[in-house]
């Protein structure tokens, strides 16, 4: 069974490294071929630097039409919850949404089985613009029964490249330092506990960051990772769909991309990766660059 993980850039790889070490815990993983793929154009042009939505929902559907005819994915995971509040859009109804699940769903039921032991926290979903603009998280907490007023979103520019630029988390907790008090500042009134859903892949690797900054600001806080929990949601996916996938044994793990992932992100994944998913980081490191993967460039597409 062949199961795709997509993000726009390689943050989502950390989905892909959950999934490893998940995995390798239950023994499982010989009948599975784990393949990480780039949805982004290109190292400083992702899906948040596209100045109109045509061109990112346009992009966006190339690259699925291009993975599913270039690789046939059982499954393709969007670990991207920017990609994943864009496939919400209608555009995107030809696309065969059976085979695809995205990490909003798994961030959403997260947050409300946290709100089953915190009734009374405020909920703060922080996210790249388009996350925040898409208001998926928002939409679907309210409509689950969670008051208006207890959930505030924010948007992190420059976080994500900040965090996989540099490893140390000093430029992320600069940025922290502003998105977090801006953030508790839109609660009216302020909760005294606060659920931090990290609405950005990226956002993971840092949350450490997250959590020391918020304890300045409230008496208590607890950070959201769908990250983690996303392993499970696939394996479980996986499983229902081809039982047979439960074989002991190691999978194998591919990692393509349009461009060449730089040395910086490549040094910083690999310290966030750790030795828990040593074939997500071989992969990464001898990772496949193809230039013709997917759409052309944005400043291509006809009017």
């Amino acid at each position: 069974m062949r199961i795709a993980i997509t993000d726009s850039g390689v943050g989502g790889l950390s989905v892909c490294a959950a999934l490893e070490a998940e995995l390798a815990r239950r023994g499982l993983g010989a009948n599975l071929e784990l393949l990480y793929l780039n949805a982004a154009l290109e190292d400083d042009y992702a899906y948040n630097s596209m100045p109109t939505r045509r061109e990112q929902v346009e992009t966006f559907d190339g690259f699925l039409d291009a993975a599913f005819s270039d690789y046939a994915p059982d499954l393709l995971f969007i670990a991207c919850n920017t990609l994943s509040v864009m496939f919400d859009d209608p555009y995107f109804d030809h696309q065969t949404r059976d085979r695809v699940a995205g990490i909003v769903d798994t961030g959403v039921a997260e947050i409300l089985a946290a709100l089953e032991d915190w009734p009374d926290a405020g909920v703060a979903v922080f996210a790249t613009p388009i996350t925040v603009a898409g208001n998926t998280y928002r939409r679907r907490l309210e409509s689950a029964g969670v008051a208006p007023s207890r959930i505030v979103q924010q948007a992190c520019p420059e976080l994500p490249d900040a965090i996989s630029n540099d490893v140390t988390g000093e430029q992320a907790a600069r940025l922290l330092e502003q998105f977090v008090p801006d953030a508790l500042g839109q609660f009216e009134p302020s909760p005294t506990r606060v659920l931090a859903a990290l609405g950005c892949t990226h956002f993971g690797y840092q949350a450490e960051r997250f959590a020391r900054e918020l304890e300045h600001h409230v008496n208590a806080a607890r950070v959201i990772d769908p990250n983690a929990a996303s392993a499970g949601v696939i394996i479980d996916r996986a499983l229902a769909k081809a039982p047979a996938t439960a074989s002991p044994g190691a999978p194998r793990v591919t990692v393509v991309s349009r461009y060449t992932i730089p040395d910086r992100p490549m040094t910083s994944l690999a310290k966030y990766l750790g030795d828990a998913a040593p074939l997500t980081l071989a992969a990464l490191v001898n990772h496949e660059t193809r230039p013709d993967f997917f759409a052309r460039k944005p400043q291509d597409l006809s009017a």
